[in-house]
């Protein structure tokens, strides 16, 4: 099939090489995801990213409660990981509903990662495709979380 909604691409350098840069990403992921950014009814206690393909990414929320974002489809540390995003345009996890964030490290230089993001397969979203693009475009979205992770480096770094 060919894509006609173009991906999503994001990417920021940070000041960390790429080994930390991976693991802040994947398994410190609470401390840097904007608290926003989920679909629970109930504040994030936990996100969660089980290292190995075939992995949950999931949250765990303050009243135990738990949402799925998607699974993860290449664990590749530190040069590289793919999940699934599972999230309709309801804002609601569904199984039969898969777009790819991919998301690859490259060293800069000693200490600094360059982190590229790429959001695709968004045809997925059917009907509502160029919406949701548009959505993952707004500021607050890619950029946002992007921007809340390399303030969280740039706070380890200080």
């Amino acid at each position: 099939m060919v894509q006609t909604v173009e991906a999503v691409r994001r990417e920021v350098v940070v000041g960390v090489g790429r080994e930390r840069a991976f693991e802040i990403f994947t398994a410190e992921m609470t401390s840097w995801w904007p608290s926003a950014h989920h679909i629970g009814s109930a504040p994030i206690e936990r996100i969660v990213i089980e290292p190995r393909t075939g992995g949950r990414w999931f949250t765990v929320h303050q009243d135990g409660s738990e949402t799925y974002t998607g699974f993860v489809t290449v664990w590749d540390p530190p040069g590289r990981f793919v999940v699934t995003w599972q999230i309709g345009s309801d804002w609601k996890y569904h199984d039969d509903l898969v777009t790819t964030v991919d998301v690859r490290f490259d060293e800069e230089a000693p200490g600094r990662t360059r982190v590229r993001l790429e959001h695709r397969d968004l045809d997925a979203f059917g009907a509502d495709a160029a919406a949701m693009r548009e959505t993952f475009e707004q500021p607050g979205a890619w950029d946002g979380t992007l921007s809340a992770y390399a303030a969280r480096i740039e706070e380890e770094a200080a």
